[in-house]
């Protein structure tokens, strides 16, 4: 096993191209938009799975809101929300770039992007801070 690893040490290794603080922005963006965009994916078919299974009435729906609206799923949500945010921001900047604005500064749009997510996670943050904590509690 620690043969397999080491044979992969160029892959992930801190010489990598692949290892993160080797990474360009424009690579962070384009891999964090394709593995957000897995992970929303996955969560569109587990929502219908969990949507297919409270059709038994109204008690089935009210036991399912009431475990939705647990401190735990409220903070799944929140992490869904910072994946959605993650989505969004990465495919404003694909847009943008492929209508031909900001490329020449293309690290600036990054970094203003990322300020704009980090802002809008941060909101994110204080209303699930509110649902949990304050209504819930």
């Amino acid at each position: 096993m620690v043969g397999a690893i080491s044979k992969l040490k160029w892959l992930f290794g801190k010489n990598s191209d692949l290892y993160p603080m080797n990474m360009p922005n424009g690579m962070m963006f384009w891999a964090a938009r394709r593995i957000t965009g897995v992970v929303l994916a996955v969560y569109i078919f587990a929502h219908l799975l969990v949507l297919s299974n409270i059709w038994g009435g109204r008690d089935s729906w009210m036991n399912a809101m009431l475990t939705m609206e647990s401190p735990l799923f409220v903070f799944l949500d929140l992490l869904l929300l910072g994946a959605v945010i993650v989505h969004v921001i990465t495919g404003a900047a694909v847009l943008m770039f492929d209508m031909g604005k900001g490329v020449r500064n293309h690290k600036k749009v990054y970094w203003v992007l990322t300020v704009i997510g980090v802002v809008l996670f941060a909101f994110a943050v204080y209303a699930a801070y509110y649902i949990i904590f304050v209504k819930g509690g």
